[in-house]
């Protein structure tokens, strides 16, 4: 092995975790393979042989699990130092992700042999060694996991007094909020050089560095050109400023679901809406925000680092008025601080409700509208369904008007479960009354219905009644979740025994009843197992009210109420 060889790797081990301390002829004297990849090709793709490790010398490696050539998002970026493709050869099965050069990149190649006895060369290495592969193994692979280290806030409208103003204002929240965060409390924040004749190039200067050295930096970028794929795939996460009003934009090149969108909007907006430039592509979130608030730009910092503080609102039918007397504490309580909601069923439409920011008193003010006065459940011949949510349907498109779901100011999700692929569907774009008459349609109660694909949807509890999971994919911050699955051992039926009665006198539930029972008989191990994932969970005391009692949702209002001034007196957790 050459003396270059030699100085690769003692620049490479200074930063090892795993095999920190070796001595560079200790590794040469196993013999490895030096190979030389070239940015954008694959190292090794998922489902291969496991057969070699790797040390990396030089460069960034991605590990992904998503299409070889397409990654969606990578949950481990592997800088010099470090081991990556160890656990096939131990292990003997082959590849579960597959591994992207993000830059030219230089490693050693280890059969299995050659690998055992790297893991000998030192007695502190196994024990590293197993530390590391415990600390893989806690975070999985999920992309939305992975330590942040790079950020870019993308300015695409430079010289509006909107995205200057943030710019200015946003750098300080960050510093504040990083503040004791794991990972986070060493944040570097900068902004383009002017100096730079190539930008594209800077941008990836300093993106590998940070990610080198482990540092996280927020970049600010005013050039479209330099976000090309290369630095995409260096970016843990993308934020793009914009003003809302602007008549056409010219975006960044971005994946699918890739980046952030943030609109801006002068103090007077009541509402936002969207132009065609906001709609061309899907966003992993859009986020509407007033730059003079200083709430907002809390918010944004929160979005910026990963840290939103998510409300998720169960389904439970009439039950659902629960949800509006817990917001009704938390606003007594001035504790409705969030940042993003989620809902299904009728927590999808106390969703849509929240995600406006209405207060609590005008929520409850519309669903009585909506729902109690409007008649909602108009009779059809059973076909298809028993009944259908026409009336509701219209309240609704009379309230949001043109509004789609990118316009409401917190990010606003729903839920659905898609017929054709079986799976739960997120809804984040489009038509606010679509997305929540389908995360609400109950099948044989109501009708399914179609998204904009034309495949059918019905009531997302069927799938999943506490969509929680779904809220820590996005965000490594506070969970709220209220949860309207009562215990079934603590209900009033539950200790009625059948047999004591003949079967004469036993009162058999409605139709519609039995068809809401039936489903939430199938939802009820995963509510409770999402309840677990929650930083916060409010359940009142609700299971004496049928799931179609709406004559008593007054009585329900004041159950959630109660339940919510009693739980959260003493504020939310500290560590949240």
């Amino acid at each position: 092995m050459t003396q270059a060889l030699h100085a690769l790797l003692a620049r490479a081990l200074a930063g090892s975790g795993v095999l920190a301390g070796l001595d560079p002829s200790c590794i040469t004297a196993l013999g490895p393979t030096q190979l030389a990849i070239e940015e954008g090709e694959l190292l090794f793709r998922q489902g291969d042989p496991g057969d070699h490790a790797y040390l990396v010398l030089t460069g960034v490696v991605g590990l992904h699990t998503g299409p070889p050539g397409q990654p969606e998002g990578f949950f481990r970026k592997v800088v010099p130092g470090e081991l990556v493709g160890d656990y096939g050869p131990l292990s003997g099965e082959p590849r579960s992700a597959s591994a992207l050069a993000l830059t030219a990149v230089q490693v050693l190649q280890f059969d299995g042999d050659q690998l055992k006895q790297l893991l000998e060369c030192e007695p502190g290495v196994p024990s590293r060694f197993i530390t590391a592969l415990a600390e893989a193994a806690s975070v999985g692979r999920d992309p939305g996991r992975m330590p942040l280290q790079t950020i870019v806030i993308h300015d695409a409208c430079p010289g509006s007094p909107l995205t200057t103003a943030v710019r200015r204002l946003l750098p300080e929240q960050l510093r504040q909020l990083s503040q004791g965060l794991n990972g986070l409390d060493d944040l570097s924040i900068s902004g383009p050089s002017e100096a730079d004749d190539d930008p594209e190039a800077a941008l990836h200067a300093r993106l590998v560095e940070a990610t080198r050295t482990g540092r996280p930096e927020v970049i600010v970028s005013d050039d479209p050109d330099a976000l090309s794929r290369r630095n995409r795939l260096l970016v843990d996460r993308l934020l793009i400023l914009s003003e809302g009003e602007a008549s056409s934009i010219r975006l960044p090149q971005a994946e699918a679901g890739e980046a952030l969108l943030v609109r801006l909007w002068p103090a007077q907006e009541q509402t936002p809406r969207s132009r065609d430039w906001a709609t061309a592509q899907p966003f992993a979130q859009v986020l509407n925000l007033k730059p003079e608030r200083p709430d907002h730009l809390e918010r944004l910092a929160r979005a910026t680092l990963r840290r939103q503080r998510v409300l998720v609102l169960g389904g439970g039918g009439a039950r659902g008025f629960a949800h509006v007397g817990a917001l009704s504490a938390m606003e007594e309580l001035g504790l409705r601080d969030f940042d993003m909601v989620m809902g299904v069923s009728i927590g999808a439409l106390v969703a849509s409700l929240v995600a406006f920011e209405l207060p609590a008193s005008e929520i409850l003010s519309n669903l009585e509208r909506v729902i109690i006065k409007a008649r909602p459940y108009s009779f059809t011949l059973p076909r298809g369904s028993l009944f259908t949510l026409r009336n509701s349907r219209l309240e609704l498109e009379r309230f949001f008007g043109s509004a789609r779901l990118q316009d409401s100011w917190l990010p606003l999700r729903t839920f659905s479960t898609n017929l054709a692929t079986n799976q739960l569907q997120g809804w984040g774009s489009g038509d606010i009354a679509t997305a929540v008459i389908a995360s609400m349609s109950v099948p044989g109660i109501f009708p399914p219905v179609a998204d904009g694909q034309g495949q059918l949807n019905v009531d997302g509890g069927i799938l999943n009644n506490l969509p929680v999971a779904e809220a820590r994919r996005r965000s490594n911050g506070r969970v709220v979740a209220l949860s309207l699955d009562p215990d079934p051992e603590l209900s009033p039926e539950a200790g009625a025994d059948p047999a004591m009665k003949p079967s004469s006198e036993l009162q058999h539930p409605s139709l519609g009843r039995t068809i809401i029972d039936a489903m939430m008989c199938g939802s009820h191990a995963t509510t409770r197992a999402q309840e677990r994932l929650a930083d916060v969970i409010l359940r009142p005391d609700i299971g004496s009210f049928p799931f179609l009692d709406w004559k008593r949702y007054q009585e329900i209002h004041t159950v959630g109420y109660e339940e919510a001034i009693r739980q959260l007196q003493a504020g939310w957790p500290q560590n949240r």
